[in-house]
């Protein structure tokens, strides 16, 4: 079975292999997800998240984790260059 955190490694692995590395070092989740990631992480703190935000919190987290994986796989290519 495939495990959550090879899934993630496997969409970083596509997205290294597919981009310019600096670019995807440089890439900035938009400032609009980013606030949306705040909002959210305030209604969990105080136990006032219903479940589809809760969907949307955990969503924006393994997108965050998958991003961040990326650009650390990118910073070992261009240092292995």
């Amino acid at each position: 079975m495939l495990s959550a955190t090879s899934a993630y490694d496997e969409i970083a692995h596509l997205m290294v292999s597919g981009m310019d590395p600096e670019r995807l070092i440089a890439y900035e989740i938009p400032r609009f997800f980013v606030e949306r990631y705040q909002v959210l992480v305030e209604k969990e703190k105080a136990d006032d998240i219903n479940p589809e935000e809760k969907n949307e919190l955990d969503s924006l987290l393994m997108i965050n984790h998958v991003i961040s994986l990326a650009k650390l796989m990118a910073m070992k290519k261009l240092a292995a260059a």
